[in-house]
């Protein structure tokens, strides 16, 4: 009994384990520029990431997006140099657009090593509360990698 015991925590560690080390489509998410990218006089507030796999049975995306306020101002200047750096990085962007009460995005899309992933830069000029309450302006550069 102690014995069966021991074997369930070690295989319990184990998985544990493995799932704190970053899946691959993660990894090539982390590794792209955009995922370092820092807009100018902005303050990283939040950083959020997530591995491909399933949930309830259902596939998952892995996605990586890191939050910044940035200086208050001209919000369209913020968007363009994220987009600017984005096309350098290799994106493909559409143009931006206004999604909702004076909030804008823009999209992109480029192949990773591990496949399709998608770019969305985000930028909340304050008309409405930021979504987890950071200080408008703020910009959100989300990446997540495409399901086949």
């Amino acid at each position: 009994m102690v014995a069966a015991a021991a074997v369930l925590a070690a295989a319990a560690t184990i998985a544990v384990l493995a799932r704190d080390e970053p899946t691959a489509q993660l990894q090539a998410l982390q590794a792209d520029p955009m995922a370092e990218y820092t807009p100018a006089g902005g303050e990283l507030v939040d950083t959020d990431e997530q591995g491909e796999g399933t949930t309830f049975g259902k596939p998952v995306a892995a996605r990586y997006s890191r939050v910044f306020e940035v200086p208050a101002g001209q919000p369209e200047r913020v968007l363009a140099d994220a987009v600017a750096a984005a096309e350098a990085g290799g994106w493909t962007i559409e143009s931006g657009r206004e999604v909702s009460l004076g909030d804008l995005v823009a999209l992109g899309s480029r192949g990773l090593p591990t496949g399709k992933a998608q770019l969305a830069l985000t930028l909340f000029t304050g008309v409405r509360p930021v979504p987890g309450g950071f200080t408008a302006p703020a910009l959100r550069v989300s990446l997540e990698h495409l399901r086949p």
